[in-house]
């Protein structure tokens, strides 16, 4: 009932309003909606710095237009609910309230402008001793009211940076960023060279599964937040490209065991065992629940294409028809699979939908694009784009259709991966 209500009353608002529409993307007006966030503390510099940041979060998607408040904490409730009543007439539908109830405990309250009523509210938890985590915690929270659909603001990106060293040789590192690319963090420096960071789904423990080359194998590593390392495969040959299960009970890899061509084996806690077995290659694998999995492999064509797998039956399908496809990656929120494909030898970014077993053509440029991973709430992919021998990520806006940038033209990027919304947000210490 509350949301009808606040659909209803936002078309009227916007059919008084209409000079608040200021967004083109595509060639058609996109309506960004007003909001006000008004912090209860013009004193507070912790509480402008979370409203700082949820106003950065929900521009980010460009569906909200925002504006910061900050009143006085000994503000009394009369003349805050005037003054929130009057933005209505500013053209403004919603408001946003913040407020410290003490050291462990964020509050926030969003009203309709017009009756000055309560939609929504809640009192957020402190997790972590991320400031920033918080404030993505609760834009999350308030995105999910205003859209229903899940907020990603609280997930990261894993990826690997080229750097040059001192003898001018390359190398790459493992960095993690917010999910627009702002604050990065190094995780992984060594003179080796590290490929395909891939995060898990632990939610208490957030960690990083990445392959390190050696001087006899290229073996599976995993990584946590304090920079902890450890050895998770090391057999002869390639060990690469890990994903968990939704459960986080099991890991696929591919491995090729010396033997030149690589497998997928699956461990559980019990156990280890080979799932593929012919003469091609088959990479990655990716889970799209606990008992199927999606990859690619080039053993029935000679060139790469995307299957799925049953983990308990044995039983594969194959989902391409033809070309060079590679890079499966599943979105459960949407039941789709991203893959990349070289059409007029162009490497596109193309979406099958599980479910109406239908394909479609993402990208359409002449730039190459590698790696897409989904963000946590299916609204958008992120990948490597390619041109130039320059190779920058780039996030892919479903809704409306449209792609920007997140690292510099100077930062050869690569291997891009999103990580989940995790219990406690992901910073290196």
């Amino acid at each position: 009932m509350k949301k009808m209500f606040v659909l209803c009353f936002l078309i009227y608002v916007f059919s008084l309003y209409s000079n608040t529409v200021d967004l083109t993307i595509s060639g058609a007006k996109n309506v960004r909606m007003p909001l006000s966030i008004i912090v209860l503390d013009s004193g507070n510099q912790e509480l402008l710095d979370v409203a700082a940041t949820i106003k950065k979060d929900l521009q980010f998607t460009d569906q909200f237009k925002v504006a910061i408040q900050s009143i006085p904490i000994e503000t009394t409730k009369k003349k805050l609910f005037n003054d929130i009543k009057k933005m209505c007439l500013a053209g403004t539908p919603l408001v946003v309230c913040l407020n410290i109830c003490d050291k462990k405990n964020i509050e926030w309250r969003m009203y309709d402008t017009m009756q000055g009523t309560l939609i929504a509210g809640k009192k957020y938890k402190k997790q972590g001793k991320v400031a920033r985590g918080w404030a993505h915690a609760i834009a999350d929270e308030v995105f999910t009211v205003l859209t229903s659909k899940k907020g990603f603001f609280s997930s990261r990106i894993a990826y690997c940076k080229e750097v040059t060293l001192k003898d001018r040789k390359k190398t790459r590192n493992i960095y993690i960023a917010d999910f627009d690319g702002t604050n990065q963090e190094l995780l992984v420096d060594n003179l080796g060279i590290m490929v395909a960071p891939r995060w898990n789904v632990d939610k208490k423990n957030p960690g990083i599964f990445y392959s390190e080359y050696t001087d006899r194998n290229v073996r599976l590593m995993s990584v946590d937040m304090k920079k902890n390392k450890k050895i998770a495969s090391s057999l002869d040959g390639v060990n690469m490209l890990a994903s968990c299960s939704p459960d986080g009970n099991a890991v696929i890899y591919s491995a090729s065991k010396g033997k030149g061509n690589c497998q997928l084996y699956y461990h559980t806690k019990d156990a280890v065992r080979q799932f593929t077995c012919n003469n091609g290659n088959n990479v990655p694998a990716v889970f799209i629940d606990n008992n199927q999995v999606c990859f690619c492999s080039d053993a029935q064509t000679g060139s790469p294409q995307i299957y799925i797998g049953n983990l308990q039956t044995g039983h594969v399908k194959r989902i391409t028809k033809g070309g060079y496809c590679t890079s499966p990656s599943y979105c459960p929120i949407n039941n789709s699979i991203s893959y990349h494909q070289k059409i007029n030898n162009i490497m596109q970014i193309v979406i099958y939908d599980c479910s109406a077993k239908t394909h479609r053509q993402i990208t359409k440029g002449d730039e190459n694009n590698h790696e897409s991973s989904w963000s946590p709430c299916g609204n958008y992919l992120l990948f490597a784009q390619e041109k130039n021998g320059k190779s920058r990520l780039a996030l892919f806006n479903l809704t409306a259709n449209i792609s920007k940038f997140i690292t510099s033209t100077d930062d050869h990027c690569s291997y891009p991966h999103w990580s989940p919304n995790y219990r406690y947000f992901p910073v290196v210490v």
